[in-house]
């Protein structure tokens, strides 16, 4: 189990300038693309070399233009094979996700690696909304929600292998908070001192079966 600060920190350890590097639902990640906690723009210093897929984006704004391909991250195909697929907060999006992990087995050197963040179902924020509502908040384009075993399990049941797993603490994502929030801010950062087991993220690093 290796625990990351945050997404620089979990790019910074996985990802070498001798990769070819995918990032999968690129575009935006909750933070603006100038933003220096954008991961495509954090990829983009740490690796060899960078490609982009996303349902739609403004090709206007990123270079080189031929490294970016507008398809469903369902069903993908690139002339060139990858060392690494990064999978950053999409993977809960997806309608069909074996669908995508089939994708990813195509378009993957044997060798290679997936590395998937998606949010803890228990994290400290979801539990707390459970206690004092029918249900938490949730982003309202998720569609499913994971632990390690539900992950596992998924990647297991498309040949895939789980060589590494841990949690990130932050997004770096800011938001307008409530006192409640800022108080389970706080609680967040005492119990993270104890526990990884309430953090807001999962990390899986799986390689091909």
């Amino acid at each position: 189990m290796v625990n990351y600060k945050d997404k620089k920190d979990l790019i910074n350890h996985l990802i070498s300038k001798d990769k070819v590097v995918l990032d999968v639902g690129f575009w935006g990640q909750g933070v603006r693309i100038d933003d220096k906690n954008w991961a495509h723009h954090l990829i983009k210093e740490q690796a060899g070399e960078v490609y982009g897929l996303d349902i739609d984006f403004d090709i206007s704004r990123l270079e080189p233009k031929e490294n970016y391909l507008k398809q469903n991250a369902e069903s993908f195909s690139f002339n060139i094979k990858f060392d690494i697929i990064f999978v950053g907060d999409l993977i809960e999006h997806l309608s069909n996700p074996g669908l995508f992990l089939e994708s990813c087995r195509r378009n993957l050197k044997d060798d290679g690696i997936i590395i998937i963040t998606t949010p803890n179902c228990y994290n400290l924020f979801n539990l707390a909304g459970k206690i004092t509502r029918p249900e938490p908040i949730v982003n309202s384009d998720h569609v499913c929600y994971f632990n390690f075993r539900t992950l596992g399990r998924l990647l297991d049941k498309n040949n895939f292998t789980i060589k590494e797993t841990g949690y990130l603490y932050t997004l770096n994502i800011k938001h307008q908070e409530s006192l409640k929030k800022k108080f389970l801010n706080v609680l967040y950062f005492i119990l993270s001192k104890f526990t990884s087991k309430y953090m807001e993220t999962l990390v899986v690093v799986a390689v091909k079966r």
